[in-house]
């Protein structure tokens, strides 16, 4: 039943037909209206329309230019790093590379570009908010402010053309806090008119001449000034039996220093350790090829010198690389910026074969004071058992195998594929010690969930030199590239690789001897140095935006 409309909506009805009908029999008047407020809509229609299109064209340009800043204060924020360069071609270089960088991002039509560093006067409040007060760390900051046209379509109709958009960004190349670790040992001086097995290295000291020590320490000044004076830290430590810090200013408790001139200078005052001669050896009348006597202890009254562990004079071994690793990691633990890239690089000359021995004095020696050899093993009581008391002294000659014990629990923490032994020395050597102190300084993960891994974030770059990697058997050369591939991504990358995990195979798997891989560098003499130390500084910048 069809339901029947009230009087009300008759009415409406009624009133809408009417003004329909009008409109239809073409009143004059109301078609006229009808036109004037179509022409009115669809102009507005198409101003709204033009202005829509020149706003998302400012806003597509505006986040192009934003890009290609970001782009440019990194590139630009990079040539802060070399100190070398002065002042006015640093700054050029800032700008060139800045502009370089926006064509590569394919922004043009850039008609104002102004770059600032922190040292610059009249520089914007925004970017004097973030530079570091007078007093404070200085940091590698660029401020890139660029203008650009952008054209617009709608509004050139009324005679613009286009509308300047302005932003900037800020780069940032990280600092550095890098510790130059360099083997001061004897051998270090097997370049040196005279060397023999009874050499006395006081005259080459005096004269700093030693070879090729002069090349390495010639080598670290060259990648020191490749840093960025005031703004990077250097740290020096030598190791032969042991580790020595050299603290450049000797002013502060700060062994992390900005001042560069200062510690070329600590570089340049580095002596070479003076081994056991071969005559005082033959003096003892026993035959340390036979393992007759202790290579720490050689007269056998217990001591080093003068009561005091040190070694000097008094130990046929001189090579402790897992103690110059250690002192580093401690430099850096304590004393790294937060902000900044930690690095190490380390420098040796031959094999690890002492360890660190027990000193109380020193709360961040890992030695327990038991062994009072440290990890090489050995019973001073000849002829019983004393395996690593034998040529090559303090350890099994056998890089390939690690051992496990005193600084895990148990089996289950050990690294993969190594050997539980426990706390027995032999057969934990010395060599186990270097990489269990690697792992310490600089070991994130582990493909064994169980195993501590309380490292740092620390890259380590590692230079075998000459004798470091003497065949047959490789040793020194085995342990410093592990200690790189620890040091390249904190990672300890299997060897060999298994193509089916997800980790990425170590560099060096698979390389010859002697031959530079990954953060490992094989330098056959000391006139390679300054090409590898360069080439270390040059892969150490990272860069940051803001």
């Amino acid at each position: 039943m069809k339901k029947k409309k009230s009087g009300h909506q008759r009415a409406i009805f009624s009133i809408f037909s009417h003004k329909l009908d009008l409109i239809h029999r073409g009143s004059t008047r109301e078609r006229g209206q009808a036109l004037v407020i179509t022409a009115v809509a669809f102009m507005a229609m198409l101003a709204f329309a033009g202005l829509v299109t020149d706003a998302g064209t400012l806003y597509l340009n505006f986040t192009r230019l934003k890009r290609g800043l970001d782009s440019a204060a990194v590139a630009a924020a990079n040539q802060i790093r070399d100190s070398s360069l002065p002042a006015a071609q640093r700054k050029a270089l800032i700008r060139e590379s800045a502009r370089e960088m926006l064509m590569l991002n394919n922004v043009s039509d850039i008609y104002s570009l102004e770059t600032y560093i922190c040292e610059d006067t009249g520089i914007p409040a925004a970017f004097a908010s973030i530079c570091p007060a007078s007093g404070e760390d200085k940091r590698k900051l660029a401020w890139i402010q660029a203008t650009q046209n952008s054209p617009v379509y709608f509004l050139s109709l009324f005679g613009i053309n286009s509308i300047p958009i302005t932003t900037h960004s800020i780069g940032e190349a990280a600092s550095i806090d890098v510790v130059l670790v360099i083997d001061t040992s004897e051998s270090m001086a097997s370049a040196t008119s005279g060397y023999d097995a009874n050499f006395d290295p006081s005259a080459c000291n005096a004269a700093n001449n030693c070879q090729p020590l002069l090349a390495a320490k010639e080598a670290a000044k060259a990648m020191v000034d490749k840093l960025f004076d005031g703004y990077d830290r250097v740290a020096v430590v030598t190791f032969d039996f042991s580790a020595t810090i050299h603290d450049p200013d000797l002013s502060t408790s700060d062994l992390l220093e900005s001042d560069h001139t200062a510690v070329k200078a600590a570089i340049d005052a580095i002596q070479l350790h003076d081994d056991t001669d071969l005559n005082d050896i033959i003096a003892t009348g026993k035959n340390p090829l036979a393992g007759e006597l202790n290579p720490l202890d050689i007269d056998g009254d217990g001591t080093y010198v003068s009561g005091v562990p040190t070694g000097f004079g008094d130990a046929i071994v001189s090579t402790c690389t897992g103690c110059g690793v250690r002192v580093a990691g401690d430099i850096l633990k304590a004393q790294g910026r937060v902000d900044s890239v930690w690095v190490i690089v380390l420098l040796s000359d031959g094999a690890t074969n002492v360890s660190d021995l027990p000193d109380a004095s020193d709360a961040n020696n890992p030695v327990p004071a038991g062994y009072i050899n440290g990890f090489c093993g050995g019973n001073p009581a000849f002829p019983s058992p004393n395996r690593m008391w034998d040529k090559p002294w303090c350890t099994d000659s056998d890089p390939s195998t690690r051992h496990c014990g005193p600084f895990h629990a148990n089996a289950g923490e050990c690294p993969p594929g190594a050997v539980w032994v426990g706390n027995n020395t032999p057969p934990y050597d010395v060599e186990d010690y270097a990489r269990d102190i690697t792992d310490r300084v600089a070991l994130l993960y582990s493909t064994n969930s169980n195993e501590p891994t309380g490292g740092e974030e620390i890259a380590i770059y590692t230079i075998g030199l000459g004798v470091a990697a003497a065949p047959p058997d490789y040793d020194g050369e085995e342990m410093l590239r592990y200690i790189a591939n620890i040091g390249d991504d904190n990672f300890r990358n299997p060897i060999p690789d298994d193509p089916t995990d997800a980790y990425p195979p170590d560099p060096c798997d698979g390389v010859a001897p002697q031959t530079s891989c990954g953060q490992y560098y094989y330098a056959p003499s000391g006139a390679y140095l300054t090409q590898i130390f360069e080439k270390i500084a040059g892969s150490i910048f990272t860069r940051i935006t803001q």
